[in-house]
């Protein structure tokens, strides 16, 4: 059996915690100047027409007769891009005693099979805005995220302050998995690092607000001819919100990615990292 407690807080937990909410402030106050951007265009009382190098502008003063103006302009390319694009990831989910910047070290505090664990990850980016001749491109979306852990013949219990596990090697557990949904708002950066060989290769690094939605247990065993099924919704002592970053380098449409924590997610352990690795599709 074995049996977890939860840690004393610490004062240096604040510095994190502070950084965390200028990020989430942040990318509020981004959301909002899109908004913003969008709707001027409702509000302007002047009409731009382009039709090649020339340019006709109607402007409307005072309910006056409109005037005409004309005047030779180059073309530019859009500063936003409205369309829509679809990123979908899943890999392999594993966790640390320590920063993976540091080293490697495995998290035995919770006993789970780090071969049948995994990480799914599905943002739609809504706005996306081109830097420097679409060298660079900044994406900024919503997502849905789902982390499992597989915790074989180990049954997860809450007590007080606690987790406790308990073995059930003599019982025929068909599945045992601890399961966690998020919120997401990631932003994304991407680049073309060789624009003048290749424009199919594209690497990309992506900061993502994650904001816990539920946790879940859902174990399923046999006792003899008896099917047996619990469900346990609980947060099971992970914070509501943390930061993650991630690496990205995507051939075309298909890619691999790194992501790891850069906030501690867990109010249970202090020392407590996850990293996922896999494949990455860009739509």
């Amino acid at each position: 059996m074995i049996i977890i407690t939860r840690y004393c807080h610490i004062s240096t937990k604040y510095i994190p915690y502070f950084f965390q909410k200028i990020f989430i402030l942040s990318t509020v106050l981004l959301f909002f100047n899109l908004s913003i951007s969008s709707l001027n265009a409702q509000f302007n009382d002047t009409l731009s027409l382009k039709y090649k190098n020339s340019k006709i502008i109607i402007i409307t003063k005072n309910n006056e007769t409109n005037e005409w103006g004309f005047e030779d302009e180059e073309i530019k390319t859009e500063e936003f891009n409205h369309s829509l694009r679809l990123g979908i990831s899943y890999g392999n989910l594993q966790l640390n005693n320590i920063s993976l910047f540091r080293g490697n070290n495995d998290f035995s505090a919770i006993p789970y099979n780090k071969f049948n664990s995994s990480n799914f990850k599905f943002n739609l980016y809504l706005k996306s805005f081109k830097l420097k001749n679409d060298l660079f491109k900044i994406f900024v979306g919503l997502g849905l995220e789902k982390n499992k852990l597989n915790l074989g013949y180990n049954s997860l219990n809450i007590v007080r302050d606690s987790l406790v596990f308990l073995n059930l090697n003599m019982l025929n557990v068909k599945r045992n998995n601890l399961n966690h949904h998020f919120l997401n708002i990631p932003i994304n950066l991407s680049w073309i690092p060789i624009k003048k060989k290749n424009k199919n290769l594209k690497t990309q690094i992506e900061l993502t607000n994650h904001f816990l939605w539920y946790g879940k247990n859902n174990l399923r065993y046999n006792d003899g001819d008896q099917v047996y099924n619990y469900f346990v919704k609980n947060d099971f002592f992970f914070e509501n919100y943390y930061l993650s970053g991630c690496f990205k380098i995507i051939w075309k449409n298909i890619g691999a990615y790194f992501q790891t924590n850069l906030t501690n997610y867990s109010t249970l352990f202090s020392n407590i990292y996850n990293y996922s690795y896999g494949i990455t599709l860009c739509l």
